[in-house]
């Protein structure tokens, strides 16, 4: 199994600040129809994101993932400090990719891509990891593109929904909350 990851920082005003780190898993030998699938469904060229979807696209975007039947899960840091997000994504990053390795049977977990220090900071935390034996030895982990791997636009839309639901807004997460283990960790 592999997994596709992705981060969302949220800060509602009338809940408490958190970090999401969610990955979707999948069999990689079956995600050929599921990136065709959320291509149909893309609104700019670089990728499909939550941000930027009204209402009833986002509505046809989970239906969508829902359909595929795949599992994901989120990594949820409380509280929030955003001087700390680093930390914050490090503790989730150890934690989600204890989880996938362990429990879930994964062996690449592909990240978004973030800025060139962001990811060398990324290795570090997990070759820090392995030398301290936290996360499993054969677990791969990468960074991609979400202009190049639609699979990675499935944890967008699903921390988008979860994000949604924290601010009071459920329709999203109810529709796939069935496939979505929550890890909540404090920072």
């Amino acid at each position: 199994m592999h997994a596709w990851g992705d981060e969302s920082a949220r800060t509602p005003r009338h809940a408490e600040p958190a970090y999401l780190l969610g990955a979707v898993i999948a069999d990689p030998e079956a995600c050929d129809d599921y990136r065709d699938r959320l291509r149909q469904l893309q609104t700019t060229r670089s990728k499909l994101h939550w941000k930027d979807l009204d209402r009833r696209h986002r509505d046809r975007v989970v239906e969508t993932i829902a359909a595929f039947g795949l599992d994901h899960l989120v990594i949820a840091a409380t509280p929030l400090e955003l001087r700390r997000q680093e930390r914050a994504r490090a503790l989730c990053l150890e934690r989600l990719a204890w989880e996938l390795g362990t429990s879930h049977g994964v062996t690449q977990l592909v990240l978004e891509a973030r800025p060139e220090s962001l990811m060398r900071r990324d290795v570090r935390t997990i070759d820090t990891l392995r030398s301290k034996r936290a996360i499993p030895a054969d677990l791969r982990v990468d960074h991609g593109l979400p202009r190049e791997e639609p699979m990675l636009w499935i944890a967008d839309q699903v921390l988008g929904a979860l994000g949604a639901s924290i601010v009071g807004e459920d329709r999203w997460y109810t529709a796939i909350r069935d496939s979505i283990e929550v890890v909540r960790i404090d920072v």
